[in-house]
């Protein structure tokens, strides 16, 4: 572990294990690997006696990129996916069998839901064939097979454990502006983190983002910003950004990549939320790694973390196990935290890690946490959550690997232009409105002179698109 001076975290969105790495089983012979075998089914709906099953399918054809309508993962359909029932009782048993008739309940407009056709859709899982990049970096160093999510529910909540081991008692993404602007200035949004740990033990840190940084939503993060919080890519004015810090070993012992979560023109948005085009984001996967790979004297002190929040809704076929509630709060809904979310894709690449193994250990976000403050020295926990977290170093080898694969770009599957040109017609998904409201809340503190200055301008703005129309 004395080795590794740099971890690298990209976390990109909603996928399920099952979804995007169930079917490499095969990959991986003598070694336990709790895959797909394709004879896995459920019921369409386990509420309805004598309903049909539904088995789950590898999804070998181009239009396993795109998922569309975005599968529900708030808390409640969560516990129909999990539990199949709409009300949950005491000493229920999980029986992951709710997945089909919880797509079917999704909303596409108003009073419209997907047809039993389209909800079936949700087994569909993706052929290792479609995402090379991912699939060769399970091959290629440590995929982990019982990560799980740190809460069974969305974006905003795991992405707060996996930054402070604790969502302090959140467990639903917020979509007004005015709900996070009384949590980002109050004490709901005020965890300790990971970040400040690692400051007080003298340790560099750096998040960087694409368009939007969930974790400006962290108020202690806030005095740091200026040095903290950098682009991912090169930006006029900037002298810095990841890829210039990769390119010239300056990169922090501590590295956290945030996606871009909004189609921009010419860019689309690649962190894998649906309906997002997956090949955005195996691009995004092989630029990092690449940028990490092409310099040898980094990549020989890097840890890569590849991770996703949570299942987003899709079909995975093993229950979460229970765990601890990480600082005695509760959410307003009455979830006491000690159950985990479902398994999410999670591998480790490192020239200090073995080829082709596969971890069984159970994980969630919190084990990156604990790991962390084992590799760094750091020093305190964060909450109970990290302090009985399992931790991953004892995949370490004692001499570095020199055969790595190296340009994983040349690997991917390129997706065709006319998938951006589709994005002005999408509605904005639950995470991309919390996301808007954020930047909102964080650009109004609340107080009426300045709301009167960005109403003017945002009245301004519309005028503008108005007349264009």
């Amino acid at each position: 572990m004395e080795k590794i001076n740099h971890v690298v975290v990209l976390m990109l969105e909603n996928r399920s294990f099952d979804h995007l790495l169930g079917f490499l089983g095969d990959r991986f012979p003598g070694q336990k690997f709790e895959g797909l075998s394709g004879q896995e089914s459920i019921s369409a709906d386990p509420r309805v006696v004598g309903a049909e099953l539904v088995r789950v399918e590898r999804a070998s054809t181009a239009d396993a990129y795109i998922t569309s309508p975005d599968p529900g993962h708030e808390y409640q359909d969560v516990c129909l996916q999990l539990y199949g029932k709409d009300q949950i009782e005491a000493g229920s048993p999980v029986t992951n069998n709710g997945f089909v008739c919880s797509y079917g309940a999704q909303e596409i407009a108003e009073d419209e839901r997907p047809e039993l056709a389209t909800a079936k859709t949700i087994m569909r899982c993706v052929d290792p064939d479609r995402v090379p990049v991912l699939s060769t970096l399970a091959q290629e160093f440590v995929v982990c097979d019982h990560w799980f999510s740190s809460v069974p529910g969305p974006t905003w909540p795991n992405r707060f454990f996996v930054h402070a081991a604790t969502s302090g008692g959140n467990v639903d993404n917020p979509i007004s502006s005015g709900i996070i602007r009384s949590q980002l200035w109050t004490s709901s949004y005020r965890m300790r983190t990971i970040y400040e740990n690692l400051q007080e033990a003298g340790r560099s840190w750096k998040i960087y983002f694409h368009d939007v940084a969930q974790a400006f939503a962290l108020r202690n993060l806030h005095p740091y910003a200026a040095d903290g919080f950098e682009w991912f890519y090169p930006k006029a004015g900037r002298d810095t950004s990841f890829l210039l810090d990769a390119q010239e070993g300056t990169l922090p012992n501590y590295s956290f990549i945030e996606p871009q979560y909004l189609n921009a023109p010419g860019s689309p948005a690649n962190d894998q939320h649906p309906p997002h085009d997956l090949r955005y984001g195996e691009r995004l996967i092989a630029t990092v790694y690449d940028a990490l790979r092409n310099n040898e004297e980094l990549w020989n002190k890097c840890l890569f973390v590849i991770l996703y929040d949570e299942h987003g809704g899709f079909y995975d076929h093993i229950s979460p196990p229970a765990t601890v509630n990480p600082d005695g709060q509760n959410a307003e809904n009455g979830f006491d935290f000690t159950r985990l979310g479902l398994r999410v894709p999670a591998i480790l690449a490192s020239p200090w890690l073995p080829r082709g193994r596969v971890d069984n250990a159970i994980y969630d976000h919190s084990s990156l946490l604990a790991t962390v403050k084992k590799l760094f020295d750091l020093p305190q926990f964060l909450t109970e959550r990290d302090r009985t977290a399992n931790t991953f170093e004892g995949s370490f080898l004692t001499q570095a690997r020199t055969d790595p694969p190296r340009n994983l770009m040349a690997k991917r599957h390129v997706a065709p232009s006319h998938v951006i040109a589709r994005s002005d017609s999408l509605p904005l998904s639950k995470d991309q409105r919390s996301l808007e409201a954020l930047t909102r809340a964080l650009d109004d503190p609340g107080n009426e002179l300045e709301t009167s200055r960005r109403v003017e301008t945002r009245i301004e703005r519309a005028l503008r698109r108005f007349e264009g129309a």
